[in-house]
């Protein structure tokens, strides 16, 4: 039993150093395509310190995330029986005035206040 432990902790480890270095790399290719992401200093650094700010960003991105979405799920779990009345409003609205506008007469129209109400 001991031993199941063992390997299902490897293989979680395994999953996260995986998915850091895909992290790591995605950012280094960000970086290289995407103008205002930067990882190093104006006046260029070498690409050890590159590589490394890019590792070092990925882990801290993934730490961050691991902690918050727990957190934000859980907080937004309240959220859907307060919203969820709202939010068939403004469906049944958004497929009215979309029915509306496919009507081939186009003689029907609506304006989106009075679709939703």
């Amino acid at each position: 039993m001991g031993q199941g432990r063992w390997r299902r902790a490897v293989s979680q480890a395994g999953r996260s150093v995986a998915v850091w270095g895909v992290s790591t790399v995605t950012m280094l290719v960000l970086a290289g395509i995407l103008p205002d992401f930067r990882l190093q200093s104006p006046d260029g650094d070498s690409a050890t310190t590159i590589a490394v700010t890019a590792a070092a960003g990925a882990g801290v991105f993934g730490v961050l995330s691991a902690l918050a979405w727990p957190l934000l799920v859980r907080l937004l779990l309240l959220v859907p029986a307060l919203v969820l009345g709202l939010l068939v409003f403004f469906l049944n609205g958004s497929l009215l005035l979309l029915a509306l506008r496919l009507n081939p007469s186009g003689q029907s129209e609506a304006a989106p206040e009075t679709a939703v109400i």
